[in-house]
C-alpha cells in the first residue's frame, strides 16, 4: 500500500503546483490510482482526485472561462443527474445514491477543467506521448513491486481495475491512432506500444474495442478509398483463412492459454468451458444481468415509467455477493438504466449518449482536422465496453477520466467552426496561469 500511496502523493503534488501543461499529464495518470477501490466507500483521497483537484485546476484555468454553442451534452447530463437524485427518494440505499449523484456532477466538473484546459492548448492530443509512457511505468511499477494490489497479479494493470486502465490504455491509442500533431514515426509505434499493453492487460473486451476502433478510424479517415477497399478486403481474406484452419489456429491459441486471458477465453468459448478463467466473472455477471433482465420484465408500470430507483441494484445481488457496492455491482451500465431510472432514465441516458456521437460526427465533418476523430473512433468500443464497466460511478477514474479526455479534444474543433461564423477569433490572455 505504500507505493500507490506515495505515488498518488506525487502526482498530487505534480498537478497542483506544476505548469498546466505537465499538472494535467500527472492528472491523467492521478487517475490509474484508484486507492478508494480497495472498500465501499469512495474514499477521502479519491474524493480530492475527483472534485478538490479537478475544481481547483479549473480556477488556476480561470483566464479560459466561457463558451460558444449550447450543445446537448451537458444539459442531458444534468438532467439525467437530477434524475438520479430524485429516484433516489425510492431508493432502499438513499446515501449510495446521493453519492452517485456526487460522481456526475465530479464527471462534469472534470470535463468542463478539460474543455478549458485545450482553450489554451495546455491540453492537446501530444500530451499521449508522456502520458502512455507514465501509464505504462506505473503498470510496471504495479507489476513488479505490488503485483498483489486489487488482485490478478498476471494482469498488466496501473493500481486500478484491470478492465478501467484497459479502456483508459484504448483512449490514449484512439489519440495516438487519429492524430496528426504527433509524427507518424511515433504514432504507429506508439500505437503497436498501447495495442500490446491491452494484450497484456488481457482485457477481452477492449481488445475487442481497439479492433472496432481501428476500422471506424480507417473509415473517416482521409486515406484513399481504394486503401480502404483493400483493408476491407485484407481482413475478409484472413477471416475466411481463420474460419478454414480453425484447428490449427486454436491449438496455437490454447498454448498461451495459461497465462493469457484473451487466449483462455478464445478456447474456453470454444470448448464450452464457462468455468474457465479465461471467462473471468463471466457468470457471476451474466447471472447479474439475467436477474435484472427478468426484474425489468416483471415490473409493475410504475417501476416501468420511473424505475426501482437510484442504487437499487444491489438487491439483484441476493444470494451471489456479501455487501455488494450498490453503486458498482452491476457492471452494464445499459441494464443499470433501464432497471434503475426506468424509460424517463433511459430516454434521457440515450439523448446523453446519442449527443455526444452526433457532436463527434458534426466535428470531424466540419472541421476537417483530427480534434473529433479520436472521440468518434472511440464511441462504439466505448458502447461495448458500458456492458461491463462502471463509469456513471466512476468520477476520477481512468475509464471516465479517458473519455471525458477525448469529448475535450472533441470540442476544439467546434470551437473552430464557432470562432470562424462569428469572425471573432479566440485570444490566450498573457497573464494566464502557466
Amino acid at each position: 500500500m505504500t507505493l500507490p500511496l506515495t505515488l498518488y502523493g506525487v502526482l498530487f503534488l505534480i498537478a497542483v503546483f506544476a505548469p498546466l501543461r505537465w499538472s494535467l499529464a500527472a492528472y491523467l495518470l492521478l487517475s490509474t490510482i484508484d486507492l478508494g477501490s480497495m472498500n465501499a466507500s469512495i474514499g477521502a483521497l479519491n474524493a480530492a482526485k475527483a472534485i478538490l483537484l479537478p475544481a481547483y485546476l479549473l480556477w488556476r484555468l480561470r483566464d479560459y472561462a466561457g463558451h460558444g454553442q449550447t450543445i446537448i451534452a451537458p444539459i442531458a447530463w444534468c438532467i439525467l443527474m437530477v434524475y438520479a437524485g430524485v429516484a433516489g427518494a425510492w431508493s432502499l440505499y438513499p446515501m449510495f445514491a446521493l453519492k452517485l449523484v456526487g460522481h456526475m456532477a465530479a464527471s462534469l466538473l472534470i470535463c468542463l477543467m478539460f474543455v478549458r484546459a485545450t482553450k489554451g492548448w495546455f491540453l492537446t492530443p501530444a500530451i499521449v506521448l508522456p502520458v502512455t509512457i507514465g501509464a505504462l511505468m506505473l503498470a510496471a511499477a504495479r507489476s513488479i513491486f505490488t503485483p498483489a494490489f486489487e488482485g490478478e497479479p498476471e494482469r498488466f494493470k496501473s493500481f486500478s481495475s484491470a478492465q478501467s486502465f484497459a479502456a483508459f490504455l484504448v483512449a490514449l491509442y484512439c489519440v495516438a491512432l487519429c492524430s496528426k500533431s504527433l509524427r507518424l514515426g511515433v504514432r504507429l509505434p506508439l500505437c503497436g506500444v498501447l495495442a500490446a499493453a491491452v494484450i497484456f492487460n488481457g482485457s477481452r473486451l477492449w481488445m475487442l474495442g481497439i479492433v472496432i476502433s481501428t476500422l471506424i478510424a480507417l473509415l473517416i479517415s482521409n486515406v484513399p478509398a481504394w486503401t480502404k477497399i483493400c483493408v476491407v478486403g485484407l481482413s475478409v481474406v484472413v477471416l475466411v483463412l481463420g474460419v478454414a484452419k480453425g484447428g490449427v489456429i486454436l491449438n496455437l491459441i490454447a498454448q498461451e492459454a495459461p497465462s493469457n486471458r484473451i487466449a483462455a477465453a478464445i478456447t474456453a468459448g470454444y470448448r464450452g468451458d464457462s468455468k474457465s478463467y479465461g471467462l473471468g466473472t463471466y457468470r457471476f455477471r451474466r447471472e447479474l444481468d439475467l436477474r435484472a433482465l427478468d426484474a425489468i420484465s416483471a415490473s409493475s408500470t410504475s417501476e416501468l415509467a420511473f424505475g426501482h430507483g437510484t442504487s437499487n441494484s444491489a438487491e439483484l445481488a441476493g444470494g451471489l455477493a456479501r455487501n455488494p457496492d450498490p453503486n458498482r455491482i452491476l457492471h452494464d451500465e445499459w441494464l443499470r438504466v433501464m432497471y434503475e431510472w426506468g424509460l424517463a432514465g433511459t430516454v434521457v441516458w440515450l439523448i446523453f449518449f446519442g449527443s455526444i456521437v452526433l457532436y463527434a460526427a458534426q466535428g470531424v465533418r466540419k472541421e476537417g482536422s483530427s480534434y473529433s476523430k479520436p472521440l468518434l473512433a472511440y464511441l462504439p468500443a466505448f458502447a461495448l465496453g458500458l456492458a461491463g464497466e462502471n463509469i456513471i460511478a466512476g468520477a476520477g477514474n481512468d475509464v471516465s477520466v479517458g473519455f471525458l479526455m477525448l469529448i475535450a479534444f472533441a470540442s476544439v474543433s467546434h470551437r473552430a467552426v464557432f470562432k470562424h461564423r462569428n469572425g471573432a477569433p479566440e485570444a490566450i490572455p498573457v497573464h494566464a496561469a502557466a
